[in-house]
């Protein structure tokens, strides 16, 4: 019977990367049970590794993006390393990269080399600005392609520019990479053949905010009536008297529920409030209203309140607050394990339920270099391709 919770058992991925596209990417599939080896530069190793809090050479960062690896050292300037590296390769399911464009083809390891002798390869290469274009070679980290997709205007409209205080460019392009290598795994399983994909950091990025960042740009004639974009709705939150709540009120009930917890039940009379089309349009003034307000209540009180009238509302939570918030508890959002370096740890489990149950546990983060020896004699234990 097959384990759901294990349902890329059998699946062996090479990871060529620093930082966090190809590595977040690849642990999605490391956490659902494919073997994936994450090649490292000897030294220092991922540069991720050296971020913010570590220990023994592993930070939370590169342990929240490479659980469940193995690391092997390669120094891709050395002939035979590179060697073992194209043997890896063409014994694998997926190779994926986040070098630019021309690297991986100037050490004999491009897609082409590869899968024209392994034409059931699935080959992605991560880049930030694509292969075409003035921008194709320079590099990208996450908070320039911030700037250039247009999260910055985003953050600080209506007149500024703020930072998502996240590298939420390079992790939407790391769930893009996913997906994109689980559809080609999947149309392999149908044709036999594997296939390239070439994924930039940029496209993936507009992608992600245009649905609704782009929803005001997207019908383009001059008889289109305009509302306000979506990110007038994303206001200051409600201030209570020991925090803030964000609320979510859609229905013309809802805004009631609103009006009356803040103490504006006038405003149930003003017209422009009334239904979502007059509502789209004033939605930025309706909006800094209500957050001038501060009722008397704490952010329970409001919560409460405003759920008795079906009104999605949350308190505003602390990153530190959320391993023990009630609904995190009950779900199994976190985990608290021993590490065999770093003690211990505590991480999210992976949100995706197969089958009705979580992914079973999966291993630690990698030392640099720890399972180099073992992968090296399971090379040299296999048939040369």
């Amino acid at each position: 019977m097959t384990d759901t919770t294990q349902p890329l058992a059998g699946i062996r991925v090479v990871e060529f990367s620093t930082m966090i596209t190809a590595s977040l990417a690849t642990m999605m599939f490391a956490q659902q049970g494919a073997d994936v080896i994450k090649v490292e530069p000897p030294g220092i190793g991922d540069p991720m590794r050296w971020l913010g809090s570590q220990k023994a050479g592993i930070s939370g960062l590169f342990h929240n993006c490479n659980q469940a690896k193995r690391s092997i050292t390669l120094d891709l300037k050395s002939p035979a390393d590179v060697a073992s590296a194209r043997q890896l390769c063409l014994q694998a399911d997926v190779v994926i990269h986040n070098y630019r464009p021309g690297v991986m083809d100037r050490l004999g390891l491009g897609s082409a080399a590869l899968r024209d002798e392994k034409p059931e390869l699935v080959y992605c290469a991560i880049t930030g600005f694509g292969h075409e274009g003035p921008l194709a070679n320079r590099p990208a980290y996450d908070h320039v392609m911030q700037a250039m997709a247009g999260f910055m205007t985003l953050q600080g409209h209506p007149s500024g520019f703020a930072y998502v205080k996240t590298l939420i460019c390079d992790k939407v392009t790391a769930y893009t990479a996913a997906q994109a290598i689980t559809a080609a795994l999947f149309a392999r399983e149908r044709s036999g053949s594997g296939q390239h994909i070439d994924l930039s950091m940029l496209e993936s990025c507009i992608a992600f905010l245009w649905p609704d960042g782009g929803m005001h740009l997207t019908l383009k004639g001059e008889d289109v009536a305009h509302g306000a974009p979506f990110a007038d709705y994303y206001q200051l939150p409600l201030r209570s008297t020991d925090g803030a709540i964000a609320y979510a009120a859609m229905t013309d009930a809802h805004w009631d529920a609103v009006f009356d917890l803040v103490g504006r039940p006038d405003l149930k009379a003003e017209e422009r409030y009334k239904g979502l089309a007059n509502r789209s349009v004033h939605m930025a003034e309706l909006a800094s209203i209500i957050a001038g307000e501060k009722p008397n209540l704490t952010s329970a009180e409001m919560v409460a309140m405003l759920a008795s009238n079906d009104v999605p509302a949350a308190a505003c939570l602390s990153l530190e607050d959320l391993p023990t918030d009630q609904q995190a508890l009950a779900m199994g959002i976190f985990e608290q394990c021993e590490h065999p370096l770093l003690g211990p740890v505590q991480h999210v489990t992976p949100p995706a339920r197969f089958g009705g149950r979580k992914l079973a546990p999966c291993g630690p983060s990698p030392a640099l270099g720890e399972h180099g020896e073992a992968i090296l004699a399971e090379l040299a234990a296999r048939p040369q391709p």
